[in-house]
């Protein structure tokens, strides 16, 4: 039984990572106190990251956010991504990100005919009821 709670211990020191990762460093680091719905948070540390985002109320008092964050890439070039959290939800740009292709078929005529009903029918004040299968 010690022998094999002796070679589980060897293995396990066998196993540790044999490399030490350097400790990351704030070099910088600024807030704004909050206030109801405003804030505003930076930083950045000594390996290129950094971080900054700022909140807000829009008119409608609802929160939102704005922000964005940069790290090194291995190839030397750094990375920055912007984003937008408010009541459309969350966005993200970046060049970094991929982006969706066009479409390669137009969308066909019956389908646009519905598609241009539909948007006439809201226009003109309506709304679809599933229960009753009609415009309202």
């Amino acid at each position: 039984m010690k022998f094999i709670i002796f070679a589980a211990l060897v293995a396990f020191a066998a196993a540790r990572p044999q490399f030490e990762e350097e400790p990351v460093f704030v070099i910088r680091e600024e807030s704004d106190p909050i206030e109801g719905a405003n804030f505003r948070h930076e930083f950045e540390a000594d390996n290129g990251l950094s971080q900054s985002m700022v909140g807000s109320a829009d008119e409608s008092g609802a929160q939102v956010m704005t922000g964005s964050y940069s790290f090194p890439l291995p190839d030397g070039s750094i990375a920055t991504f912007n984003w937008v959290a408010d009541a459309l939800g969350f966005r993200v740009e970046s060049p970094l990100l991929p982006v969706a292709v066009a479409a390669e078929h137009p969308v066909p005529a019956h389908a646009q005919e519905q598609i241009d009903f539909a948007n006439a029918q809201q226009a003109a004040g309506l709304a679809w009821d599933q229960a009753v299968h009609a415009w309202i």
